[in-house]
């Protein structure tokens, strides 16, 4: 039994760092960026709305999914067109997403194991 309390507790501490960010809002800004910013863009669960497979593409490009530090400076990048991917499709988010939603954005992504297209949930910290 103990091991099981100390496997839950460094689950959790993997995940802190990104509680420490709005996973939630995160969730609703993945699913509803339009009406979370007040801009025209397509939502992020549009192209993505299969987590399991974001998460899979992350780790390929050299995307950090249990960092939500390193996660979110990975978007930005890929924002700002320093990282490879559809760059044409992510220059409508320049200038929309703030520091803060990409923040947000990336604690949601990092505790999330699964997302439906339509769904804000968190799956759960534990992976």
């Amino acid at each position: 039994m103990k091991i099981a309390n100390v496997l839950v507790a460094a689950a959790l501490a993997t995940c802190l760092p990104a509680l420490a960010q709005d996973a939630e809002r995160g969730g609703r800004l993945y699913t509803d960026t339009a009406k979370l910013t007040g801009k025209p863009v397509a939502s992020c669960a549009s192209c993505h709305s299969d987590m399991a497979t974001l998460r899979e593409l992350l780790r390929n490009r050299g995307g950090r999914c249990d960092d939500p530090a390193a996660l979110a400076r990975w978007i930005e990048a890929v924002i700002g067109g320093a990282q490879p991917g559809a760059a044409g499709a992510k220059v409508q988010y320049r200038g929309v997403l703030k520091p803060k939603d990409v923040r947000d954005l990336a604690a949601y992504i990092a505790c999330a194991r699964q997302a439906a297209a339509g769904g804000t949930e968190l799956a759960g910290a534990l992976r």
